[in-house]
């Protein structure tokens, strides 16, 4: 019998390991620019044939390589950014394992031509599949040029699972989008064939690099978050909830500048736009985490898109709140945008906000019931106020003349529309509310912030309503009773089938009773085993605000309209009811003189 059990060949070590680096061109593509921009350029071109199946191309103007180094960079586990097993817990550039080139060089042609600045002349060296040829002297700049031509070639069975050239030239323009917001201070360009996909210049300011990507378009819904808390601070732009999208390719999020998929991360965004977007849409959001790198670990899989964190919920913590104190202050609103067109040039700059945030950064605490950081304050802050009335002229720049903002409850009151939508204007700008929406919100914050303060006024009832439930609504409120009554219900079981209630939150009192309870007993069925309380809680006390809120299609008297626009200047997160639609839709003069033409 002979044994089983042997050593693999090194080409078929280096077969697996381009299996487990190289996915696809766009994932070459990922590794050469990211050894570009650790090696210091300042400027990173790629090009690209037919998707980049027959040819990348990726040259910088870094520091470039000896003849020693790029012959052993070409070897696997050969790398100049760790030399200790401490430096892993420590890692600051955007390549470190030392897989890359020789995973590359394994499945395609390849050819390095690098040159350092005291060097004579550069070196180029060619690798076949793996097998590499000599050294040669060439003519070249300072910096480095890595030819990668037919892919795949001498692996024809991971050939055959490449989509067409149009399909891979995507996956490239997306990776060359993440490593682009990573920072500003590379000039990144990307060019498939003729056409020039992408060009990003360095720029000092990090907005300038966000439009160059996204396109002004988007650019013109992102405004900039600015938030510190407890040794982390989390930065960049997120949209307003009105301008979001079906999935969450436009969610771009780094960790000490490197972009991960990370869940805990992704999820801590979107608790954040918990009550202010609807079930199934998502922001586009630009989110820089600085953290300690000791309390992050990046060496999780070869392709360093996911990391683990040794506090996971203290991180969560802070972007999610990071997010909330955001929209808390509704700036699509109030046209105080922190990133505009500067008037003076091409360029954007960022303009923070100056205003003091103690009362977001407290209702924030409120919100997640939590303990207050000591001492932690973001860098810009700010109350939201309503829409300013803004001249018809004025320019939409950092310097435009400061307006006093007219408080919405004093706008002029036009009339209503269809006894659902309140039309108001000022001097300048023209806005509907929907009654319903605004209402809708000023409940549930109203009751959230008294079920978080634990002081829900109840309303007794004059006769108590029995409800009849069947098994599997029972089976949740034998397992939620508790929850219900810390949300202001008086509520006990009545027998096998029914529960009798005696009390209800004073700010549903209005609210038929019986729809109320099964509504929030539905709720807590979704979403109470697979959310934290403090998730579902939210979801149950939207639901219930949506019974109380004053109906589309109610008339109001004025008094009444006043009063509600008052109450809404009250309370934060106003752009939007608790289950993400918007509450009022504004238009400047402007606008409006551009329906008619008159512009």
């Amino acid at each position: 019998m002979t044994d089983r059990v042997r050593v693999l060949s090194s080409h078929l070590i280096d077969q697996i390991a381009a299996g487990e680096v190289v996915e696809r061109p766009a994932s070459v593509v990922k590794e050469l620019v990211e050894n570009a921009m650790d090696a210091g350029a300042g400027k990173v071109f790629c090009r690209v044939e037919e998707g980049g199946r027959s040819l990348i191309e990726v040259s910088d103007d870094g520091e470039g390589m000896s003849r020693a180094d790029v012959m052993l960079a070409t070897c696997r586990h050969a790398t100049s950014k760790i030399s200790s097993v401490e430096d892993l817990s420590h890692i600051v550039s955007l390549g470190f394992r030392g897989e890359a080139l020789s995973s590359i060089a394994a499945v395609s042609r390849m050819r390095i031509v690098t040159k350092r600045r005291e060097d004579d002349s550069a070196t180029r060296l060619e690798i076949e599949g793996g097998q590499r040829g000599d050294p040669l002297d060439a003519g070249a700049p300072v910096g480095t040029e890595v030819r990668v031509a037919d892919l795949f070639y001498n692996t024809p069975a991971r050939q055959k699972f490449l989509r067409r050239p149009a399909t891979e030239i995507s996956h490239i323009q997306t990776w060359m989008a993440r490593l682009g917001l990573a920072g500003a201070n590379v000039h990144l360009r990307l060019q498939h064939g003729k056409r020039t996909l992408l060009d990003a210049p360095a720029s000092e300011d990090f907005a300038q690099r966000v439009a160059a990507i996204v396109g002004r378009e988007v650019f013109d819904h992102l405004h900039q978050v600015e938030f510190a808390d407890d040794g982390s601070t989390v930065s960049g732009l997120i949209s307003d909830p009105m301008h979001s999208r079906p999935n969450t390719r436009g969610m771009y999020v780094y960790v000490n500048g490197r972009f991960v998929r990370d869940r805990m991360l992704q999820n801590a965004v979107m608790i954040g736009y918990q009550t202010v977007l609807p079930p199934g849409r998502y922001p586009l959001a630009v989110l820089h985490v600085q953290v300690d790198p000791g309390v992050v670990d990046v060496n999780v899989h070869p392709q360093k898109t996911e990391v683990r964190f040794s506090e996971p919920n203290r991180i969560h913590r802070v972007v999610k709140t990071a997010v909330a104190e955001l929209l808390a202050r509704a700036p699509w609103l109030s046209g105080s945008r922190t990133y505009v067109l500067d008037g003076g040039g091409p360029g954007l700059s960022a303009q923070p906000r100056t205003e003091s945030g103690e009362r977001v950064r407290e209702a924030m605490t409120r919100f997640y019931a939590r303990p207050s950081a000591t001492g932690a304050r973001g860098s810009f802050g700010g109350s939201r106020t309503p829409p300013a009335a803004i001249a018809a002229d004025a320019p939409d720049v950092a310097d435009a003349p400061k307006q006093t903002p007219l408080p919405l409850s004093q706008w002029h009151l036009v009339g209503t529309l269809w006894h659902t939508y309140l039309l108001l204007s000022s001097p300048g700008e023209l806005v509907l509310v929907d009654q319903h929406a605004a209402a809708e919100r000023i409940v549930f914050e109203r009751l959230r912030a008294s079920v978080l303060a634990g002081k829900v006024a109840i309303q007794g009832m004059l006769v108590p309503v029995q409800i009849e439930l069947d098994g599997a609504a029972m089976a949740c409120f034998e397992a939620h009773g508790d929850s219900l009554r810390q949300l202001g219900f008086e509520i006990a079981a009545f027998g096998e089938q029914t529960i009798n209630v005696t009390g209800v939150p004073a700010l549903l009192s209005k609210a038929p009773v019986s729809e109320l309870v099964r509504d929030a007993l539905e709720q807590l069925a979704e979403s109470g085993e697979a959310s934290s309380w403090e998730e579902a809680r939210l979801e149950v006390i939207s639901r219930m605000a949506c019974h109380a809120a004053i109906r589309a299609g109610q008339t109001l008297s004025e008094t009444e309209i006043r009063a509600l626009l008052t109450q809404l200047e009250g309370v934060d997160f106003s752009g939007t009811c608790p289950h993400g639609r918007p509450v009022m839709v504004p238009w400047a003069k402007a606008e409006v003189e551009r329906w008619f033409h008159r512009s």
